[in-house]
């Protein structure tokens, strides 16, 4: 009874000395700012760069939010309006105290195929109030466009012209519903249903009649090329071939094994790939030259990504395959000193039970595999030296799955990249494990397994799902830099940190992990508060389990000075003081009184996902040794 009291009158006590903050002076709305100025969000920054290059204009909304010192700012009038349906989204940021959109006062620009619009410098848009806006949404071949107008003539006109339609604000608002975007456990399943549909689509490029063998039908292996009728296999024996060789048709190059070996003068690539249904398979390539492309003083290189193209995409490597759809390279051995495969602009193309064995050198070499503008399948396969395992630029639909990686920068590495799946992929001695950049959207990350590098996992963007991955012995295990993304079933376990959040916005699910043994658990930038639970659910903390294996009897803050130390002597007497608990207490109920940083409402009693924790602890022998 005692302690309830003292509750009641530290809620009251603080809540009079809090409540003039809550209320604010005089109410004032404040007036919008220049973009630039804002903390951006929305959509990817992929689309953001091609939409700019070809000098399109994307509609734009800013948020004043209640909890945030910072304006937040969403490229495209949807994906605000989305978010503001998220579950949790006032809770977390407070409510909005004022919305902007970019509003037109003509009905001239034009809407694109990818939904964007085509203005001149007449029609640019003004910030206005986003209730008095007049907003057409029409379908394009992309997305739903949600265009803002100044006035309902102006946007009756321009939907007449689009066929859209035009609506208010809560209409609008309503129309998104992106609570569920967060929880895709759908994902992984149906990318790998498409991978190995892709899978199956190459499969018979290995299957196709001997029509040439080499130092029987030809002396050479390009002469064998030359004299191959299409869609036919050129057998090449045992033994060593110095060329290089170019595939301009339909085939399929097949040895017998590692013994079958095909070295380059290490000048340029060894064998180049210029053909749909193309394969090469079961044989070994050295011999890589040592190119790169000096863009000083090139003026092709114009539009936003050129010059990555042209440094990654045009350098030398042991496989290139340029273009072409159904294309296969399997049980390939390649040393190189460059790149061992590089896609350009392809499709369906496989890369399976490969060996990369790049530059020793530390953050020498280039990448394994090069995914230029191609989707490709990596499965089965061992990457070890150079820069990254698999390196993949604007490849959305990209997959990698069941591969090794180690003693390099990046395991995999994806820049302008989304919609993609890594998935039990084992990654050691790295710089990054796996690192996502540039704010893509729709990746899953899953069951991946990364020890003994500087960064397990580290992510950018947004709608990901990061899940049931091991993460042990790392400098730090988990970084978070998404939005609307979900984290569950992962084991960050004896780390230096466990998680580091540099997300702003605070919008993801974290849920259902387990937090162990790490030094630190949790290292985080400014930000508003980050709710890591649900309604029901949380995460299992260790550093939960004070003296006696008691555990902390409210909410858990792992930024806390005093969540942090709670097995040092008096700290579990000062968590459970009744001032400590009518503070906590308050913080809930009030938003400006929520302090930044992270908690977690319902702690688990027990480790939640046994088995993986059980694995987190067996030696890694094969994956050390591959």
């Amino acid at each position: 009874m005692r302690t309830h009291t003292l509750l009641l009158a530290g809620v009251a006590v603080l809540g009079l000395f809090v409540l003039p903050f809550v209320i604010g002076p005089g109410g004032t709305t404040p007036e919008p700012v220049r973009f630039g100025e804002t903390i951006r969000t929305g959509l990817s920054s992929e689309t953001v760069r091609v939409a700019r290059a070809a000098g399109h204009t994307i509609p734009k909304a800013q948020v004043f939010y209640a909890q945030s010192e910072f304006v937040v700012g969403y490229y495209g009038v949807a994906s605000f309006a989305r978010s503001t349906a998220r579950d949790g989204r006032t809770r977390r940021l407070g409510p909005p105290v004022a919305i902007y959109v970019s509003a037109f006062s003509t009905a001239r620009p034009r809407l694109t195929r990818d939904g964007f619009l085509n203005t001149s410098f007449e029609t640019r848009p003004t910030w206005i109030d986003a209730s008095d806006a007049h907003y057409v949404v029409v379908s394009t071949e992309a997305r739903t466009a949600v265009v803002p107008f100044t006035d309902a003539a102006t946007a009756a006109r321009f939907a007449a012209r689009e066929n859209g339609t035009v609506h208010p604000w809560r209409t609008v608002r309503d129309r998104f519903d992106e609570a569920a975007s967060v929880d895709r456990p759908e994902w992984p399943a149906r990318r790998s249903a498409r991978a190995n549909a892709t899978v199956a689509a190459v499969d018979p490029l290995l299957d196709r009649p001997v029509s040439t063998v080499v130092g029987r039908d030809a002396p050479t292996i390009q002469g064998a090329v030359r004299e191959a009728p299409p869609n036919t296999t050129v057998r090449i024996p045992p033994g060593r071939y110095a060329e290089r060789v170019r595939v301009t048709k339909p085939l399929t190059l097949r040895g017998a094994g590692v013994d079958t070996h095909l070295g380059g003068n290490g000048s340029g690539t060894v064998v180049t790939l210029a053909s749909s249904h193309t394969a090469v398979a079961d044989l070994r390539i050295s011999g890589v030259g040592t190119t790169r492309i000096d863009l000083r003083d090139d003026t092709r290189t114009r539009d936003w990504d050129s010059k990555v193209e042209q440094t990654y995409g045009r350098g030398d490597a042991g496989i290139a395959v340029i273009g072409g759809d159904r294309t296969l390279v399997d049980s390939v051995t390649i040393e190189t000193p460059s790149n061992g495969l590089l896609y350009r602009n392809g499709s369906r193309a496989v890369v399976d039970d490969v060996v990369v064995r790049g530059d020793p050198t530390p953050n020498q070499g280039y990448m394994g595999v090069m995914a230029m503008g191609t989707p490709v399948v990596v499965q089965r396969s061992t990457f070890r030296g150079g820069l990254d395992g698999v390196y993949a630029h604007r490849a959305d639909g990209l997959v990698v799955r069941d591969s090794t990686m180690g003693r390099q920068r990046f395991g995999v590495h994806l820049m302008f990249t989304s919609g993609t799946l890594l998935a039990n992929n084992t990654v050691r001695d790295a710089q990054t494990g796996l690192v996502v950049m540039t704010r893509p959207s729709g990746n899953a990350l899953v069951g991946n397994d990364v020890r003994d590098s500087n960064h397990g996992i580290v992510t950018a963007g947004a709608r990901s799902s990061v899940v049931d991955n091991t993460l042990v012995d790392n400098r730090v295990g988990l970084t978070i830099g998404t939005r609307t993304s979900r984290y569950t079933g992962n084991v960050v376990a004896g780390n230096e940190v466990g998680v580091r959040a540099e997300n702003y916005v605070a919008s993801n699910r974290l849920v259902g992990n387990d937090f162990l043994d790490n030094d630190r658990q949790v290292r985080a930038t400014e930000g508003m508060a980050r709710v890591w639970s649900t309604p029901r659910r949380g995460n299992y903390w260790d550093t939960t389990v004070t003296v006696g294996s008691d555990r902390l009897p409210r909410p858990y803050a792992p930024l806390d000075a005093v969540d942090a130390t709670l097995r040092e002597p008096g700290r579990v007497t000062l968590a459970r003081s009744p001032v400590r608990l009518a503070g906590d207490l308050l913080a809930q109920l009030v938003p400006g009184m929520r302090a930044s940083g992270v908690v977690d409402r319902h702690p688990a009693d027990a480790p939640l996902n046994s088995n993986r924790l059980a694995a987190a602890g067996d030696a890694d022998a094969t994956a050390q040794n591959a």
